[in-house]
């Protein structure tokens, strides 16, 4: 991509030049659905709709629209668009994976911090007033962690469902 972007709009200075791949490339990915060439068409028409109303995206661009070099420069920026989201999209899986092994182990790292401290009042408390809700008997909290105080609420609130695995 960074080769493509290095050897397209060569008679643009580099800022007009940033200000136009910039835009093209979100304006790629919002007409993907779209060939190549059609993108081209609704670029050129949107533009010089802009132009007519006095109110140009780029003016800079007005004298280029039409240009065989620009219209090149602009397919080949397009097509490399095209295979980064196809590139991405075949990611896509392997990212997904690492997201949810990363949210896995801080997990397992709030709780073993969680097993290593004391509970706080707050919780002592509300694990007292949850039980006496449901009438269930309260553990022993004198070596407990904030981790156990967590499961015995879970276990009260959303108790596991045992008898549908005896069904």
């Amino acid at each position: 991509m960074f080769q493509i972007k290095q050897n397209l709009f060569l008679y643009l200075t580099p800022r007009q030049k940033s200000q136009l791949l910039s835009f093209l490339k979100s304006f790629v990915k919002k007409h993907s659905n779209l060939g190549v060439d059609d993108i081209l068409d609704k670029f050129i028409e949107e533009e010089n709709y802009y132009a007519d109303i006095n109110n140009p995206h780029f003016e800079f661009i007005l004298e280029y629209l039409e240009n065989e070099d620009f219209f090149r420069d602009f397919k080949l920026f397009a097509k490399s668009i095209f295979e980064e989201l196809k590139y991405k999209e075949l990611q896509k899986p392997m990212i997904e994976a690492k997201k949810a092994k990363e949210k896995e182990l801080r997990k397992k790292a709030q709780d073993y911090k969680m097993s290593k401290m004391k509970p706080t009042k707050k919780q002592l408390f509300y694990y007292e007033k949850v039980a006496k809700a449901h009438g269930v008997p309260m553990k022993n909290t004198t070596n407990a962690s904030r981790l156990d105080l967590r499961d015995w609420i879970m276990e009260i609130i959303d108790p596991k469902e045992e008898d549908s695995a005896d069904d």
